[in-house]
């Protein structure tokens, strides 16, 4: 291993960020300015680059970069020899350290301007072990419920909302970490950060967030060659790091007994990261030798656990787990079929700006889309009426499997849906959850089924009637093409009485002088979005053509709310201006 020359002092430092590089090229540039352009005192931090060895102008760019800026005293840069993975370079970095806390960051990963200020100061007021600092997602999703309110002592062995941020890019303890000897799983291991954040939330019941300000920025570059997560995965290696990650639940100074909250933990690993593997589009992407891998695995996984492990499973992949321990991969990827198209379809029902506040009402339903393309069919998700029950209309066959048919009951978790009005900022990538009220409503399939019925029945007729007056054997040809005809429209079929389709009501009210936690909200534009979580499926989509643009400071008059909300049909207001 070779390291740039270390800094002239030695003394101890607040933080020390640790940064694994390889084959980084020029976005690994983006993070180090954004490291020397932090509030807190160069003096106060180091930065650590461990390179895993390289072979492109990474390093050189790094060391050029260091000179130029006059940051030798706070930078440095170590070559590794190649290991594959982050986590020996993350391992490295940590043994060199001096800071009193330790924040893992990747390489083509930035920080916002106070973020080590903030981090540490809340570590200091909390004595947090760990704190993690509010992340914006860039070409992927941040976790954003972790960060609605401040938290100061979370503790996984009570609470899960820790199980939305598996990550590293976290601030440590540096004292932590040496007493219970947390290192990185070192070689080619995935879901090697997990393991390590799974064994320090478990070690601790000291785990604080900064709630109120943006301090990292999580990228995904496009070209997938950046980040090792992104490659290839091979289904029996991937499956092996969930049996390793949910080892550590039964090893001895992080076991969590058998119960309701082990099942939650569980959840977040054969649920999200193998059930969800060979569900919808995931599983339908692959090829189909890789289907067959992947449905293997997970199916193998599947039977070694016990089946009240699948309790704490959202809704569909119950009926995933169903299907995987039944062992027929056509029905999964049957259900694949069905999932795919599941989106929801928001729309702007009414908006009223009043005295500096925004008020938005919209509403929005599950739907299927069928067919590709453009013009593909969309159609409300249909659930039948048991009594007091919704349970998920399944496709045939898949209804015929007792187990999955027994797992399709969605009443518990419509009445715990998470519908939310947000805000994204469009340039840098914070997303805020709104407050808002929300009401689910059954929309009876009957009135429409009646209504589709009788344009049915008034086809048949015509056709009779049309038939009526041809030759014999044309007569017959016609009564037949208009008797298929018919059969193939929606109302054709009878018994849809007990069917309904669910409408989700909702209202928010955005505030720019307060929205961002009490503070106001950045400058730049901030689009509105609707989310919609129901049963595992959760999606958040634009309201198109709405959005809040708030001024820079310097352009910001003394006349209050100097915002503009766009949304159509007030143009020409100087503060309220409307597009669709």
């Amino acid at each position: 291993m070779q390291t740039a020359e270390p800094p002239a002092r030695q003394q101890p430092v607040k933080v020390s960020v640790v940064v694994p590089t390889h084959n980084t090229g020029e976005t690994v540039l983006t993070g180090l300015r954004s490291f020397l352009a932090q509030s807190m005192p160069r003096s106060d931090f180091e930065v650590i680059y461990v390179d895993d060895g390289s072979d492109d102008d990474t390093v050189a760019l790094l060391e050029n970069e260091i000179a130029e800026q006059g940051a030798g005293s706070a930078v440095r840069v170590v070559r590794a020899e190649h290991s594959g993975w982050p986590g020996r370079p993350r391992n490295i970095g940590t043994d060199l350290a001096r800071g009193e806390f330790v924040h893992y960051v990747d390489d083509d990963d930035r920080l916002a301007p106070e973020a080590l200020e903030r981090l540490y100061a809340r570590a200091r007021e909390t004595g947090a072990d760990i704190v993690i600092g509010r992340m914006a997602g860039h070409g992927r999703q941040a976790p954003r419920a972790l960060f609605e309110k401040p938290m100061t002592s979370c503790d996984l062995r009570t609470d899960t909302a820790l199980l939305a941020s598996m990550t590293v890019h976290k601030l440590f303890r540096r004292a932590f970490l040496r007493e219970h000897r947390l290192r990185f799983p070192e070689g080619k291991v995935r879901l090697e950060d997990h393991m390590f954040t799974l064994r320090a939330f478990l070690l601790t019941d000291r785990v604080a967030t900064v709630h109120d300000y943006t301090c990292y920025h999580w990228v995904r570059h496009t070209d997938g060659e950046h980040n090792v997560s992104y490659r290839t995965i091979e289904p029996g290696p991937y499956i092996d790091s969930i049996r390793r990650l949910l080892a550590i639940l039964d090893a001895p100074d992080t076991c969590v007994p058998p119960g309701r909250h082990r099942n939650r933990l569980v959840a977040k690993w054969y649920g999200k990261k193998a059930l969800d593997r060979i569900s919808g589009k995931r599983l339908l992407d692959q090829p189909e030798d890789r289907r067959a891998e992947w449905v293997e695995a997970v199916g193998a996984l599947a039977a070694e656990l016990p089946p009240e492990a699948d309790t704490a499973l959202p809704t569909r992949l119950r009926i995933v787990a169903a299907l995987a321990r039944h062992g027929d991969r056509a029905l999964l990827e049957e259900q694949a079929r069905f999932e795919a198209g599941v989106v929801h379809r928001p729309r702007v029902v009414s908006t009223r700006w009043r005295e500096g506040q925004l008020t938005v009402r919209c509403s929005t339903s599950l739907i299927r889309r069928s067919g590709r393309g453009p013009g593909r069919r969309a159609v409300p998700l249909a659930f039948r009426r048991d009594g007091d029950r919704r349970v998920l209309r399944l496709p045939p066959r898949i209804a015929a499997v007792e187990a999955a048919a027994a797992r399709a009951d969605f009443s518990k978790a419509v009445r715990r849906s998470n519908v939310r009005g947000q805000l994204h900022h469009r340039e840098g990538g914070t997303v805020l959850n709104l407050p808002t009220t929300w009401r689910v409503v059954e929309v009876p399939a009957g009135e429409r089924a009646r209504r589709e019925g009788a344009v049915v029945r008034r086809l048949r007729s015509a056709g009779r009637r049309l038939a009526r007056s041809m030759p014999r054997p044309l007569a017959d040809t016609t009564a037949e093409l208009t008797a298929r005809l018919a059969a193939r429209l929606p109302g054709a079929r009878r018994g849809r009485e007990d069917r309904c389709t669910l409408r989700f009501e909702a209202e928010f009210t955005v505030d720019p002088a307060t929205a961002d936690h009490g503070r106001p909200l950045a400058a730049g534009s901030w689009d509105l979005r609707f989310q919609l979580g129901c049963g595992g499926w959760r999606t958040s989509q634009p309201l198109s053509g709405h959005s809040i643009d708030v001024p820079e400071p310097a352009e910001r008059t003394e006349e209050p709310a100097p915002h503009q909300v766009r949304t159509p049909r007030q143009r020409q207001e100087p503060r309220v201006t409307a597009r669709t």
